[in-house]
Parts: C-alpha cells; structure tokens; sequence
C-alpha cells in the first residue's frame, strides 16, 4: 500500500551519548551524525560490554535505535529488554520507561510479525499516549503499526494505531511532514473499509488539495518527492473509494477527480516542467489508451473498488512513451501489472491549435490508468 515506509521524520540522535575517554561512544555518535548506521551498530555492539552503567539507560535506547534504523530489529531486542527489565532499577533510571516499552515491542514486531506482536505494540502505544512526552520512536513505532495492520487487513487496528501515529507527530510539530500525510490516509481507509462513509474520500481529496499546495512551495529534493508520492496516493485511493460507494452517495458526492484550486498549476507543470521559455505555455498532448485489461485482478477485501495505477512517463519524440514509473497505485498493487501489457500501444500527438515553437514541448507525462468495477 505504501511507498518509502521508513523515511525518518527527522535525521537525529533522541540525545548524543556524553563519552568521557571513551573512544568507541565517539565513534557511535560520529557514524550516526554521517548517517552509517550499519557502522554505528556495530560501534554499539563493541561498546556495550565494557559501558559505563552511568549511561546505560541512554546508551541501550540508542543502541536499540539505531538498530531498528539499520533494518536489524533482532539486534535491537537486547538492547530495549534490558530497558524494560532493569531500566527501573539502574543507578540512573530510564526517564522514559513507556517510551523503552514501545521500543522493545515494536523491535519484537519488525523481528516476527504476528497478530500477538501487533497487539502487543498497540498495547504499548496506548499506554505511551497516555503519558504527556515528545519522541521519535513512538511515531515511528506507531507508522510501523498502521502500516502492518493495514497490510493484515486489520482496519480497526490499523485505525487505531494511524491515529496514534497522527497524535505523535503533532506532539513533534511535524503536522506537514510525509509521515502525517500517510498516517492520515491509512486513518481515513481504515473507516472507509468498516464503514463505507464519504467522509473518507472528502479527507483523501483534502489531503491532496493540501499537499499540491505544500509542493508548490517545497524545493526540488527528498522531502518534495516524498509529498509529491503522498499527493499520488491521495489521488489513487480518492478514486478507488470512489468506486466504492454505493451509487446513491456517488450521485450526492460528485467526483472531483485531479481538481486543484483555481490559478494552481498542474502538478506535472511543478514535477516535471517542460524545457525552453517559461513565459511560453506547456503543449497540451493528447494520449490514446486503451484501459482494457486481460482480466480485472480480484482481491476479496477489496471486491467493492475499482482500480486506479498512475503513471510518469516519457515523451518519445517519435508519438511514442518510455520509462513508466508509478506514482501510485489503489487499491492492490496487483492493477499495475494488469497495466502493462496495453502500454506498448500508449500514443501521443500534440494539439493541433498548437505549434512546438509557440509552446513547451513537454518531456514527461502523467496519466492515470482507471479499471471500472462492474456491479
């Protein structure tokens, strides 16, 4: 369902270690600043035996998260029990223990994946929510959350765990963030699913309004490219529930496919804008596409949507397209291979009111591939 899922919200230590002449902790905290967490896990690993136990309770939440940051959940888990076993009891203890416990069960989690380790992380987070604190892990533990609980086709869990993952990010200021975009989503699908309400769709269509603007204003780079996957999915998902509601709400619920306010430009105009003078207009090319497919890809928790695949691609000089890249794709991703075997006879030609000297001829276009489920 998601793209990118473990970008971090932020590139920082929860706290730098203090290292009094210990050479190893420097070069923990040297490899992390560089980004080499691999590096810095293994520092971790060469410096936890002999650490002083003034900082154990530091050094054990960043051991542990710098595991989980590295992709190694298995080597995070001794770090986080010993923080929920003897954290307490340490000459300085964990300030934190809600925050060790939403570590250690969300390491157990990305180590083996179960309904027990969901339920067990969903515990945790309850609990930390209930506590006034700021911190990196728990939102990251809660996207992990919504994310896996989505996947298992658990909307109520997922529910849950996206609206804690909302509340966490708020509590960090990141109201703008990627992060808060999906967890959104995932929050306003996960209703949808159990209850098939139009709100859903006015959130998803929202949230795109919100984010054009926000990629607008956001210089080319990770964190654009990240909004603009957002913006994508919020429009893919909008059309998918779209084609899920029953007709009767279709009927009160006009759809307002690809909208952007009055005086926006397109996205594929900030995405992608085509090469000369800008004072000169984009060409408007004009696409013929075929959306049948050899078979509409079924999939039971989803046999009320319709499917939708967005596509980039390359404007071949030729009438031609190349290098298709998906921006998104709802609500499985099995409509994207259902896509590819009509692209090679994709064709363009440019509108005849139109001359390349009078415009820009555009480089790359954007184009949605809809599958119509029949009722």
């Amino acid at each position: 369902m998601f793209a990118a899922r473990f970008v971090p919200f932020a590139i920082a230590l929860l706290a730098v270690i203090a290292a009094p002449a210990h050479a190893d902790i420097r070069a923990f905290n040297a490899a992390v600043q560089s980004g080499d967490y691999a590096a810095a896990l293994a520092e971790a690993d060469a410096t936890w035996p002999s650490l002083d136990q003034g900082n154990a309770a530091i050094a054990a939440r960043e051991f542990a998260w710098i595991a989980m940051l590295a992709g190694e959940p298995r080597r995070a888990l001794p770090y986080s029990r010993f923080l929920v076993e003897q954290g307490a009891t340490l000459a300085t203890p964990d300030k934190t223990p809600e925050v060790s416990r939403v570590l250690h069960a969300w390491a157990g989690l990305a180590a083996a994946s179960s309904p027990t380790t969901r339920t067990s992380l969903l515990t945790a987070l309850q609990a930390r929510a209930g506590v006034a604190n700021r911190d990196l892990i728990s939102p990251r533990a809660a996207q992990a959350l919504h994310t896996q609980a989505w996947d298992a086709g658990d909307w109520p869990q997922a529910e849950a765990a996206a609206s804690l993952a909302v509340r966490f990010l708020d509590e960090l200021g990141a109201t703008q963030s990627p992060a808060r975009y999906e967890a959104s989503r995932t929050l306003a699908l996960a209703g949808f699913m159990r209850t098939k309400s139009p709100d859903a769709y006015t959130s998803l269509d929202d949230a795109a309004v919100d984010l054009h603007a926000l990629i607008a204003t956001t210089p080319p780079g990770m964190i654009r490219d990240r909004l603009a996957s957002e913006y994508f999915a919020s429009l893919a998902w909008a059309d998918a529930v779209y084609s899920a509601l029953p007709s009767n709400l279709q009927r009160q619920l006009p759809a307002r496919r690809n909208t952007v306010g009055p005086g926006r430009p397109a996205m594929v105009d900030l995405l992608f804008p085509a090469p000369g003078d800008p004072a000169l207009p984009r060409c408007r090319i004009s696409m013929t596409k075929t959306n049948a497919a050899s078979g509409f890809p079924f999939v039971a928790r989803f046999r009320d949507f319709g499917g939708v695949v967005i596509y980039a691609l390359d404007v071949v000089p030729n009438g031609t397209f190349a290098n298709p890249r998906v921006m998104a794709s709802a609500p499985h991703p099995d409509f994207v291979a259902a896509t590819q075997g009509g692209m090679a006879s994709w064709r363009w030609k440019l509108d005849p009111t139109q001359s390349p000297t009078t415009c820009r001829m555009p480089q790359v276009q954007i184009t949605t591939f809809a599958f119509a489920m029949g009722r």
